[in-house]
């Protein structure tokens, strides 16, 4: 397909202005997330000189609108809800929440949902909950009535196969069906619930049908029943009557009880027609609103709520319509307009069921008001309150110091005060001449509100001290503005002013903190000691109570002169101790992570917390703080916020406990003993607080042993704590959880235990057995030494009684040479002379001689002594061995190290095995070889063609072999003997050179 060129070009022009008309309306646009940050205030350094005054140009912060979307919450089926349809909620005494719908039973820790199924459809059709005081959660539903108690559902008997649309549990407990019946639930002697009809008959419509029984309430020992179709019954001692009221409605869905004991109506009715009545004895009022039908009613301390069947929830207080919530106005915070139930839980939060999910509305939550539809008039940098009377009239007087005008609240909104249209606000107080008149302090000095001016300067904190006033001036000092103005302390850096009547603060940028009395102005610390930067707001309850400080680095708190840092936090712009008795509970705004709150704990110390844009503020700069009557105001730079802290401890429950298995919750209740050798438990515990969310608690650990003491203690977001390598021993774990607010639960104690080891029955036997191998293994070495050192002996002797034999030899053969020759000769020479011609006598003579000189070699081998080893085995071989083979290196005699007694030993082995071969191989070849390896072996080789020989079948016989092995065994030689390739035999022997 051909696409036109022109076409696309004026495509692509349409495109690139589209686009230049969505950046200039994104730039013109007021979106807080594209805004530049404002400059809150001056940000003095003690590095620099005191001289200049720091910036105070406050730059525009665009608004965000002021709905408070934070306070709506919602859970779903996307969540975990069985069903999006949600009828009934209840919440038990540990805090949980638990959710009836038309698919089951739901139950919600806060962080998780843990889904029930009841049985079959009907069953799981949840159309009511309520809670006993002891912790038990009754169930009505299409099937009957279900108490979960310990973990367990237990159905109550007489109600199979009843639809139970209403129910109240008190002291007595009753339950109302569709078709008219009151039920009274009582407890058996075997433990089992049974019921009781409240009266015999069921309350019958006009036409005789029953009427389902939409609402039970008590008061004053009344039964207040509500039913579709005849209005409201009382029940009083057995007796039914119609509750006489007119205007009578007949469709009543939901009955309520105030606080102050009215009766509330919630019906049906035409559209744009209020369904809600206030009864007053026998006279219902009808409260004006466009409820329509109303299918809920709930009665709080805030008033009573109404939750229609199309047109979302309304608020009536006073008898007056307050406020109405829609799913359209809360931006989807409210589910849906069609509403199944109410429900307040113990934290006064609002839970909303209905047809497409589940909403809370946290109505003390923190609240943002604008101060003006201008950016920079809505940046509040002060906050002032006074309370005066005009003659019998009190006035109430709410200020807001921004950085574009000062602002009055009248009750409703917020007014701008004319006369100071366009000046920056820093400081508000009263007149020293007329305690009813306001003053203000400005970039260009302070004035009244007639716009006079008391001094001119940059003020930056107003304060009364001993019946006069001062103000600070930065650049210039502290001046006593009480006519006439005078200065007191000249200082440059001067930022705030604070104190009681003992004292007069003042704080600067970097000088450190000084303290004014009658004797003038004095250094108090040193900004090097103290440490928090510039000092932006002082506070003291009275007199010689803690100093607190709000820095440039931190809160800190002075105690006879030693800071302690409270708060590591940059840019503490103002501070306020709600409880000045002990000052263990404090309020820091800053600038860089919004409201802070810190609370001392007595075995954990100072534990913060933080307001911040996810808790509710819409922003994070937080510049000065404004206690109410039940709550707090907050000076943002986009408005005002009201913040009501919470006065109701969480809820702490055990979630997980493991060792070397999961252990059922149901065991904290005893000691939980841990098996030899485990000595470490994991446990997980979960705070309970609508309020808060979930990673926002702190979870305090202490670890205790039998006795008291405290091994360990930590506090921390994280849940789990896993003490481990314990000692043997009983220990106690106690678990506390800090809320948003920094309440305290009550402690939840588990209790364990960590078994010693058995007796090693097992491994003491082989300890034993081990030692008397040890034992064994010693006498061994022992005697293997001693025989070894007997064996050392005995070679040594042997050797010795072989040198000594060859020392016997070579004497024999020495006397055998010397004497036995020498007489021979002498003998040759007589038969010379008296037979000299008998040569035969000459010749035997000659042959024994020669016979001698053999033998005298054989006893001790004169050349080995002559020309050496090698030399004497190549003779040697020669004169036993005709056919013969000799091979050694020519150089080799030089090679060899061996004392002469070995080299004899080496010599007598040779000829031993030569005089074998000849006897008794049958050789005629033999061959021998002499050669050093390179591992430094001398190796002697003797080959013979003979007879194959097996040295170890050796006869005993004759004492060759073994002297062969003893002779080897002298001089550490080794032998052997094998047969050769050819046939034949082979003698090896080596010896270390």
């Amino acid at each position: 397909m051909r696409v036109s060129t022109r076409l696309t070009i004026f495509t692509a022009l349409f495109v690139f202005h589209l686009l230049i008309a969505f950046a200039f309306a994104g730039f013109f646009a007021q979106e807080p997330q594209t805004s530049p940050s404002p400059s809150p205030s001056p940000e003095a350094s003690p590095s620099v000189s005191p001289s200049p005054t720091p910036t105070r140009s406050p730059s525009p912060t665009p608004l965000p609108g002021a709905q408070n979307f934070h306070q709506w919450g919602s859970i779903t089926v996307f969540n975990g809800l069985p069903s999006d349809s949600v009828r009934a909620i209840g919440q038990t005494s540990d805090g949980v929440m638990w959710f009836g719908t038309d698919n089951g039973l739901a139950r919600f820790d806060g962080r998780r949902i843990e889904k029930f199924s009841l049985g079959g459809a009907d069953a799981d059709r949840v159309l009511a909950l309520k809670t006993s005081p002891i912790g038990e959660l009754w169930v009505g539903t299409r099937a009957g009535v279900f108490v979960y108690s310990d973990g367990s559902f237990q159905p109550v008997e007489g109600t199979n196969g009843l639809s139970i649309t209403a129910m109240l549990v008190g002291p007595e407990v009753y339950v109302g069906t569709d078709d008219g019946h009151v039920l009274r639930v009582r407890h058996g002697e075997s433990g089992a619930y049974f019921t009781e009809k409240v009266f015999a008959e069921p309350i019958r419509g006009a036409n005789g049908s029953p009427l389902a029984i939409t609402s039970i309430i008590e008061i004053d020992g009344k039964l207040f029943l509500g039913t579709s179709g005849r209005g409201v019954f009382v029940v009083k001692d057995g007796a039914v009557a119609e509750f006489a009221a007119s205007p009578r409605p007949l469709f009543v869905n939901s009955l309520a009880r105030s606080d102050t004991g009215e009766l509330w109506f919630g019906t049906n009715a035409a559209k744009g027609v209020s369904g809600i009545f206030l009864a007053d004895g026998t006279r219902a009022t009808r409260i004006a609103a466009p409820t329509a039908n109303v299918l809920s009613l709930e009665a709080n301390d805030s008033g009573v709520w109404a939750g229609t069947e199309r047109y979302g929830l309304f608020h009536i207080a006073d008898s007056k319509l307050k406020k109405t919530y829609t799913f359209e106005n809360t931006s989807g915070g409210l589910r849906s307009n069609n509403i199944f139930t109410l429900f307040t839980d113990r934290e006064g939060v609002l839970w909303i069921g209905t047809n497409r999910g589940l909403s809370r509305f946290d109505r003390s939550g923190a609240s943002q008001e604008t101060v003006s539809d201008s950016p920079n008039s809505n940046f509040v940098r002060s906050l002032f309150y006074i309370q005066t009377k005009n003659g019998n009239a009190e006035l109430k007087t709410l200020l807001a110091g921004t950085n574009r005008g000062l602002f009055d609240f009248n009750g409703k909104k917020w007014n701008e005060m004319q006369q100071f249209r366009g000046r920056s606000i820093y400081a508000i107080d009263t007149s020293a001449k007329n305690p009813d008149s306001i003053i203000v302090g400005t970039p260009e000095g302070i004035f009244d509100l007639v716009g006079s001016s008391l001094i001119k300067g940059d003020t930056r904190a107003i304060s009364y001290y001993q019946g006069r006033l001062y103000a600070a001036v930065y650049g210039r000092g502290v001046f006593d503005i009480s006519e006439p103005a005078k200065l007191i302390f000249a200082n440059e850096t001067v930022t705030s002013l604070g104190g009681n009547a003992d004292k007069m603060w003042i704080g600067t940028a970097n000088s450190g903190l000084f303290g004014f009395d009658k004797g003038g102005a004095t250094l108090e610390i040193s900004p090097e000691v103290l440490g928090s930067g510039a000092i932006w707001k002082i506070w003291q309850a009275g007199f010689q109570t803690p100093i607190w400080i709000a820095g440039q680095h931190g809160l800190f708190v002075l105690r006879e002169k030693i800071p302690e840092k409270v708060i590591d936090a940059e840019d503490v712009r103002d501070v306020w101790v709600s409880d000045p008795d002990t000052n263990e509970n404090v309020w820091a705004a800053t600038t860089t992570r919004g409201l802070l709150h810190a609370r001392r704990d007595k075995r954990f110390g100072w534990i913060v917390s933080s307001l911040g844009f996810e808790q509710g503020l819409p922003s994070e700069k937080a510049f000065a703080i404004l206690p109410t009557r039940d709550g707090l105001l907050i000076a943002t730079n986009r408005g005002v916020v009201t913040y009501k802290p919470g006065t109701v401890a969480p809820k702490l429950i055990p979630t997980r406990i493991l060792s070397q298995r999961v252990h059922e919750l149901s065991e904290i209740r005893s000691t939980i003993a841990l098996d030899y050798p485990q000595n470490s438990l994991v446990v997980e515990v979960a705070g309970q607080s609508s309020r808060t969310f979930p990673e926002e608690f702190q979870y305090g650990f202490v670890l205790t042993d039998a006795n008291g003491k405290e091994i360990d203690r930590r506090i921390s977001n994280d849940e789990q704590y896993a003490p481990a390598e314990l000692a043997p021993g009983e220990y106690t774990i106690e678990s506390i959880a800090f809320n948003r607010d920094l309440l305290p639960s009550e402690p939840l104690a588990i209790r364990f235990s960590v078994a010693k080891a058995p007796f090693p029955w097992t491994a003491s036997a082989l300890g034993v057995l081990l030692a008397i191998a040890v034992l064994g293994l010693i006498w061994a070495i022992i005697e293997h030494r001693r025989i070894q050192q007997r064996n050392l002996e005995l070679a040594a002797a042997r050797l010795d009684l072989a040198n000594e034999a060859e020392r016997e030899r070579r004497r024999i053969a020495r006397d055998l040479h010397d004497q036995t020759l020498a007489d021979l000769r002498n003998l040759m020479m007589l038969t010379d002379k008296t037979l000299p011609d008998n040569p035969e006598f000459r010749t035997e003579i000659e042959a024994v001689s020669s016979e001698i000189r053999r033998i005298c070699e054989d006893l001790s081998p004169s050349v080995l002594e002559n020309v050496g080893l090698i030399a004497s085995l190549e003779f040697l071989l020669d004169s036993t061995i005709e056919n013969r083979q000799f091979n050694a290196e020519s150089n080799l005699e030089d090679r060899i190290n061996l004392p002469m007694n070995v080299q004899l030993q080496i010599y007598r082995i040779a000829q031993e095995v030569l005089t074998n071969v000849k006897s008794h191989s049958d050789a005629d070849h033999v061959e021998m070889s002499v050669e050093i390896n390179a591992d430094g072996q001398l190796k002697l080789r003797i080959d013979d063609n003979g007879t194959t020989f097996n040295p170890d079948a050796a006869t005993a016989k004759g004492r060759g072999i073994a002297n062969i092995k003893a002779r080897a065994s002298l001089v550490n030689a080794k032998v052997a003997w094998k047969e050769s390739k050819g046939g034949g035999n082979r003698f090896a022997m080596s010896i270390k050179v």
